[in-house]
C-alpha cells in the first residue's frame, strides 16, 4: 500500500510541478483518432468546468495539441 500512495504522491508533486496531468486516456484516445471530437466533447460535458473537463474540451476545439501531427 505504501509504494501505491507513493505512486500516487508522485503523479501530484509532477502535475502540480509542471502544470499538466501524467496522462488523459481520452486526450490519448482523441490524438490518436480512436474516439471523434463529437465523443471527446461528450466525455468534457460530464466532467462540467472542472479542470479535467476544461482541458478536455481544450483538446477538442484544438487550443491544447499533446503531439505534431505527421
Amino acid at each position: 500500500m505504501d509504494s501505491l500512495y507513493e505512486a500516487g504522491e508522485f503523479v501530484r508533486t509532477v502535475q502540480r510541478a509542471q502544470g499538466l496531468p501524467i496522462s488523459v486516456p481520452e486526450e490519448v484516445a482523441f490524438e490518436n483518432g480512436w474516439i471523434e471530437r463529437d465523443q471527446l466533447l461528450e466525455v468534457a460535458n460530464r466532467y462540467g468546468k472542472s479542470p479535467y473537463g476544461l482541458r478536455l474540451r481544450d483538446v477538442a476545439e484544438r487550443r491544447i495539441i499533446s503531439r505534431p501531427k505527421d
